[in-house]
């Protein structure tokens, strides 16, 4: 059971979890000269259980809030320091409101340094407390007198936690496996050492994970839980990880960053639900600059209101955050935010939504949006998504956004009714069926309005629904295909009675130039040899021509030569032989895999970027499709 320390500064904290545990937590040298804790500290105990005790020895001073935020975020227990002589000051109850807004369920108080104190102090003092967390988690839990220095009360608070330990459920291992730096270090001989809370998951000495934000693959060389040799770790664990990579260095490690085996990439705009606390003096006004605490992670942002401007003291409500630098968060992680200034704690909530849109966060699809996916469990969510969203989930994103191992997704799909687009992407039938309707009655449209068109590639019908998916457009044109509703000629797409039909003489034409161009697909002739081999001007063939890339039997990727449909299917699969790991690569590699010349990669590769498919940035051209 990992237990945390909070209350305000000088309160006895760090003395108590020395008398708990014979360590002394102030490690650092500016710590012991000032007999102030400044940073986190760290120390396990075996109880009478047999369970292991961890303590995470937070700050009480208000200048190094940002330090105890770090440290409550994965804990099991919470130890409300207070001292008899002070009572309840500033920071207890800030303290006491972090904890409540991380959602922490479980703790005791320990009223210290009582040898100071008379016994109507003490029952003064004692009331003042009841009277403080009566509203919190704590207003049940048991206050237990204590002395630091005379060691009375010790003995007794240890036995509290050692029952508490024993009764603490252990987490799930369900989940991909997340841990929130909040230390690193070198150790001669190892290597590279982070430390911090397991949020969720499983980890095995070995395993492959990720140092996220920086996206750096790393592998667990070997583990430490609650301070001892381990095997694995699971949430609930303190954990350091001894981590080796080609690409990690000790530098490139920061507090609030992530070991995780979670796919989700970092984000700079995440949707919320607020609660603003009843403390605060004023209401929190829209677009109020502010700090944001997850986990260990610390940010500068901004909160966006999504609903009246501002959500007043006591209140709860949507809104997004967004941060002057990425983060990496998941659906359901707690935080808290504080003032400009970082003096006050304004609030905090959970988040809804890992990466948020950036236009119409505020317009009521969006809203209902939030609201369908803070349900209480992520398969109730799947189930309402599925049932809502006209354009269908993609499961990569959902199951990302609330980690989710494959085979809790597959086991959640299984009483979820759907229709499969592909993997990744599922639709409720009724939406499936309405988006197909929608889609005929778009192309009809099209072709009244257009009648010399033969028909329309499919790069243009996804453009005319730019609010679906793309891989929805492709599958509802895939079964519409299927059942006959749509034809296809070449790379052409049309409806019943339209649909461009080649003359007598340019089918005659293109019968002759066909197998000329199928000889070497991916290195046609160019338009004079053709124009020569069938005995015709070029001038005369490349109209003719030019009917036939209309009819979607040819496609003119570049001035001079066409190709057949087929054929630029096979220099588009080319694109991906020819990238790397980053679906970068250049002309010579693409070069290369074709088989063409230099020229002729070049002109490729250039219909590729205006087509979209690749995008050029100086030699190196990526894969953006």
């Amino acid at each position: 059971m990992i237990i945390a320390t909070a209350g305000h500064v000088d309160h006895g904290k760090t003395s108590l979890v020395k008398a708990l545990t014979g360590i002394d937590t102030d490690r650092l040298k500016e710590e012991k000269q000032r007999r102030l804790t400044i940073d986190l500290g760290f120390a396990y105990t075996d109880a009478e259980t047999g369970s292991r005790l961890g303590f995470v020895d937070v700050p009480g001073h208000i200048r190094f809030i940002n330090n105890m935020l770090a440290g409550v975020a994965a804990i099991d227990f919470a130890l409300l320091v207070i001292a008899a002589d002070d009572g309840v000051m500033p920071q207890t109850k800030e303290h006491l409101d972090v904890l409540q807004l991380l959602g922490i369920q479980r703790g005791i108080i320990a009223l210290t340094k009582t040898d100071r104190v008379d016994n109507d102090r003490l029952a003064e003092v004692t009331e003042d407390i009841r009277n403080v967390v009566n509203d919190s988690f704590l207003a049940n839990a048991d206050i237990y007198p204590a002395s630091n220095a005379t060691g009375e009360g010790i003995d007794t608070i240890k036995l509290a936690l050692d029952i508490a330990s024993d009764e603490n459920d252990s987490r799930s291992t369900s989940g991909l496996f997340r841990l929130a730096i909040d230390r690193r270090f070198s150790v001669h001989g190892s290597g590279i050492v982070v430390t911090g809370s397991v949020f969720s998951g499983q980890i095995d000495e070995g395993d492959t994970l990720k140092l996220m934000p920086q996206d750096i693959p790393v592998r667990a060389r070997s583990l430490r839980t609650q301070d001892q040799a381990s095997s694995s770790a699971v949430a609930g664990d303190r954990c350091a990880i001894n981590l080796t990579g080609n690409r990690l260095s000790i530098e490139a490690i920061h507090r609030g960053n992530w070991i995780t085996q979670n796919p989700g990439t970092a984000s700079s705009r995440v949707d919320v639900k607020i609660e603003v606390l009843q403390s605060c003096h004023h209401a929190l006004w829209h677009w109020t600059p502010i700090h944001f605490h997850s986990a260990a992670n610390h940010v500068t942002a901004r909160i966006a209101i999504l609903e009246n401007r501002k959500i007043d003291p006591g209140d709860t409500g949507y809104a997004q955050v967004v941060l002057d630098e990425a983060i990496n968060v998941c659906t359901g992680d707690r935080f808290v935010i504080r003032d400009q200034a970082a003096l006050v704690t304004l609030g905090g909530g959970s988040v809804i939504d890992p990466w948020s849109v950036k236009r119409g966060r505020a317009r009521p699809p969006h809203l209902d949006y939030l609201r369908l996916i803070q349900s209480n469990s992520p398969k109730q969510s799947l189930a309402q998504l599925i049932a809502s969203q006209p354009t269908g989930v993609d499961l990569d994103r959902f199951a990302a956004a609330f980690n989710l191992q494959p085979h809790e997704l597959s086991n959640m799909l299984v009483q979820t009714p759907y229709r499969k687009l592909s993997d990744e992407h599922v639709i409720d039938e009724r939406h499936a069926e309405s988006a197909t309707a929608s889609l005929l009655t778009q192309l009809d449209e099209w072709h009244q309005a257009n009648p010399g068109e033969p028909g329309m590639p499919v790069n243009q019908i996804i453009n005319l629904n730019r609010r679906w998916p793309a891989l929805l457009t492709e599958q509802l044109i895939a079964d519409m295909l299927a059942e006959g509703k749509l034809h296809q000629d070449g790379n052409i797409f049309f409806l019943d009675g339209y649909g461009l039909r080649l003359s007598p003489q340019e089918q005659t034409v293109f019968a002759a130039v066909r197998p000329l161009l199928a000889k070497e697909p991916t290195k046609p002739p160019v338009l004079h040899d053709l124009a020569k081999a069938v005995n015709l001007s070029p001038k005369d063939l490349e109209k003719m021509l030019n009917q036939v890339v209309k009819a979607g039997q040819l496609v003119k990727p570049v001035k001079n030569r066409y190709f057949l449909p087929e054929a630029m299917q096979t220099l588009k699969a080319h694109l991906g032989q020819a990238a790397d790991e980053k679906n970068q690569f250049t002309v010579q590699h693409y070069r290369d895999v074709a088989g063409t010349g230099r020229n002729l990669a070049i002109e490729i590769l250039e219909y590729f970027d205006r087509a979209g498919v690749t995008r050029r940035r100086g030699d190196i051209r990526q894969i953006v499709e």
